[in-house]
């Protein structure tokens, strides 16, 4: 199911389908530098489930990101529930293979995102949650409106906290 459609990029809901293409961006070590870890093929699919009980629970998530000039899936956007500093919040979460870095694909799918969550969803405030050395990641979340609001703890290692509220 198409969620968000922009001029180049169409956000849908993760399948089954998509856990080959999905595990091959995981096990890049480039993509992964500032997430715990590369995961394996099982942890993919535990990830897809788990984005799809999202999707049960929510009605939103993480979504396939797919390139429409060559009709690839280039990896996961969109939404996410986190837990930070014990407060529930929405964060705006993307991670695209590293082919596709550089061409402005990953800004145009987190404002994509956080438009739907202003306008679908009705969220006030979201949030993107960046690791201090990630700065392409940072320069992303500038560009989608966000500004660093503090650090917090999350999976063992202080991240930044960039947040947007809606006006």
């Amino acid at each position: 199911m198409i969620v968000i459609e922009t001029p180049r990029l169409i956000l849908r809901e993760l399948t089954w389908n998509d856990v080959d293409d999905l595990a091959k961006i995981n096990a890049d070590p480039i993509v992964r530098k500032f997430y715990p870890s590369t995961s394996t093929y099982e942890e993919t699919k535990q990830q897809i489930e788990r984005i799809m009980n999202d999707y049960e629970q929510y009605g939103w998530g993480l979504w396939a990101t797919i390139h429409k000039a060559d009709n690839k899936f280039i990896g996961r956007c969109g939404l996410k529930p986190q837990l930070v500093d014990e407060q529930q919040e929405v964060e705006v979460g993307y991670m695209l293979a590293k082919e596709y870095w550089g061409q402005g694909l990953a800004t145009e799918a987190a404002i994509a995102s956080r438009n739907y969550g202003f306008e679908q969803l009705g969220f006030h405030r979201l949030i993107s949650l960046i690791d201090h050395g990630n700065i392409a990641s940072q320069k992303v979340a500038i560009k989608n409106g966000m500004k660093y609001e503090k650090d917090a703890q999350m999976w063992g290692k202080s991240v930044r906290v960039y947040t947007i509220s809606k006006e």
